[in-house]
């Protein structure tokens, strides 16, 4: 690549990633259908066939609570949902879902759950093969 072209590059490069307007969070919601992915979850087997191994222990944290310890919702909170394998945050494709929907809303870059209205709802938390459901109920606040 050319010097002319490296700094064309370069500039190209510093005006795109230099944003001036804070942007707004975009909240969406899953529908009915159940978007997840057909993908089983994992058995916590060592693969025989590789030289990365499976999860050894997968969990699910709330807020930082273990996700089977965290009590229901009630409108107006709001969950900050990880997944961990073998006590280390998954990274990559990762899905934070409800179903029916009306109950929360999904921060699209982040897996923040903001509950909005009363209802009971399946969450469902997807890091690739990793799949952690919860039935919650979620309660008017008082």
């Amino acid at each position: 690549m050319s010097p002319l072209t490296s700094i064309f590059v370069l500039t190209f490069a510093l005006i795109c990633g230099c944003a001036t307007k804070d942007q707004e969070a975009n909240w969406y919601t899953t529908d009915d259908r159940g978007d997840l992915l057909t993908l089983d979850p994992d058995t916590a087997a060592p693969s025989s066939d590789s030289e990365i191994e499976d999860c050894g222990e997968v969990t699910t944290k709330i807020n930082t609570t273990m996700a089977d310890e965290t009590p229901d919702p009630k409108v107006g909170d709001e969950w900050f949902v990880r997944m961990y394998c073998d006590g280390v945050v998954t990274v990559g494709t990762t899905r934070l879902f409800f179903q029916p929907a009306e109950v929360a809303r999904v921060d699209p870059d982040n897996t923040i759950a903001e509950f909005v209205s009363a209802g009971e709802s399946l969450m469902t938390m997807q890091s690739g093969n990793l799949v952690y459901t919860k039935t919650i109920i979620v309660t008017a606040d008082e």
